[in-house]
């Protein structure tokens, strides 16, 4: 087994997790700075979509060196395009591939994409070995999934130990919750003696909100470590578990504003709001601020509201 860069990191792992529409570049950026987490995952990109010639989704898979270990996610449900995309990947410098098995988005699992996998092995296998096929062996495969599709699945957890997988990290929950409810870490902790004993990487993800939460998890149910999620919007020191005054959070805010406007100076710039808003809670009059923040349009507009604060 492969195992790359994920051999070589120190126990436990506790990295970023992939977000759609939230870990972009300048997110990934901010959070290498401020946070440097373990590991770091892009957002997920469509292999279909790449390679049926939509070359603006390779924006997404922008990075900066100091974002290492950074590893590129990819969804879809065509087995040639995870190949070619995934040789594209090895050219573009990633230190690993990850496949979301586990996105529970309609639009994706209903065209029998993300978790809508768990449900066809078969083709979940093919992809896989597409995958390994397209990197040849230059950078680790893993792969991100839940516990099941409408309930804990032991033959999915005993699927993916057979597939000689660098790393697997589970969400605790199945794609029928959606994100309701709270994660089953429980069920992470059978699904993790499982898969481990095949020498793969085992990584949580869940409600994980703090580190001494994350360390708590993997010391309760065994896993190598956590992803951290939702924990991380607006708060990239998360992962060096310190809380920040709301004069070094609005600076970083504006930071990050600046940094999206570097890198995707083509974008507008309400794709930045909700980080905002994210960066805009916890202290003395957060809403007020944080509703000003959201109807700006550019990193000055935001700075000129930060001066009146």
């Amino acid at each position: 087994m492969f195992q790359g860069f994920w051999g070589k990191l120190k126990k436990p792992i506790i990295g970023l997790a992939p977000m759609d529409g939230v870990t972009d570049a300048p997110m990934r950026f901010i959070t290498a700075k401020y946070g440097k987490p373990d590991v770091i995952f892009t957002e997920f990109v469509s292999a279909d979509g790449i390679k049926h010639g939509a070359k603006r989704l390779l924006r997404d898979f922008k990075f900066d060196e100091i974002e290492r270990p950074v590893v590129a996610q990819l969804f879809g449900g065509d087995p040639e395009a995870f190949f070619e995309v995934a040789k594209l990947i090895i050219k573009m410098g990633f230190d690993g591939v990850d496949i979301n098995m586990g996105c529970p988005a309609r639009k994706v699992a209903g065209r029998g994409e993300g978790a809508g996998l768990i449900k066809d092995p078969d083709l979940a296998a093919r992809i896989i070995a597409a995958v390994k096929k397209g990197v040849d062996g230059k950078i680790p495969v893993s792969v991100k999934t839940r516990i099941g599709y409408d309930q804990a699945d032991q033959g999915w957890w005993q699927f993916l130990a057979s597939q000689d997988l660098a790393a697997v990290t589970m969400h605790g929950r199945t794609f029928k919750q959606l994100y309701q409810g709270k994660a089953d870490w429980e069920v992470i902790a059978r699904a993790a003696t499982l898969i481990k004993q095949s020498g793969t990487i085992f990584l949580g993800n869940g409600d994980v909100e703090s580190i001494p939460d994350a360390h708590e998890k993997i010391e309760k149910y065994g896993v190598d470590g956590v992803l951290i999620g939702r924990a991380a919007q607006g708060n990239p020191w998360v992962f060096r578990g310190v809380e920040v005054n709301k004069e070094e959070k609005l600076k970083v805010a504006l930071e990050q504003a600046r940094k999206f406007e570097e890198i995707f100076p083509e974008d507008r710039f309400f794709i930045m709001r909700k980080h905002l808003a994210w960066y805009a809670r916890g202290f003395e009059g957060a809403s007020d601020l944080r509703q000003r923040l959201v109807l700006t349009n550019s990193a000055d507009e935001m700075e000129k509201v930060l001066e009146l604060v």
